[in-house]
């Protein structure tokens, strides 16, 4: 599972950062909140939850990204924390089934 990367930022790569317990909070707050499109701060949230998993990258940054990139880039990274969360209890289950240790 590759993680999701930003290339039109300073024209290098930027890729998400492993995930730590931080950044689950970051993540279950933000999908908690909601953000509406119709929201005067909408973009300037999902730049904020973005901005988050990347190492030397800031809102402002994000909010300098093309908006059509922007919302993109938010799902990838929710994407990946539900899908690599989700792959680990299904190892997780799968071991306690055959009595294997984590």
């Amino acid at each position: 599972m590759d993680k999701p990367t930003i290339t039109t930022l300073d024209n290098k790569k930027h890729e998400m950062i492993t995930p730590t317990g931080r950044h689950w909070r970051i993540f279950s707050e933000f999908v908690e909140s909601n953000p509406e499109y119709t929201d005067a701060d909408f973009i300037e949230k999902h730049a904020a939850f973005i901005a988050e998993f990347y190492q030397g990258v800031t809102a402002d940054d994000i909010l300098d990204l093309p908006l059509e990139e922007i919302l993109p880039v938010s799902m990838a990274i929710r994407n990946y924390i539900t899908k690599m969360l989700t792959a680990k209890f299904e190892q997780i289950e799968k071991n306690v089934e055959t009595g294997k240790a984590q």
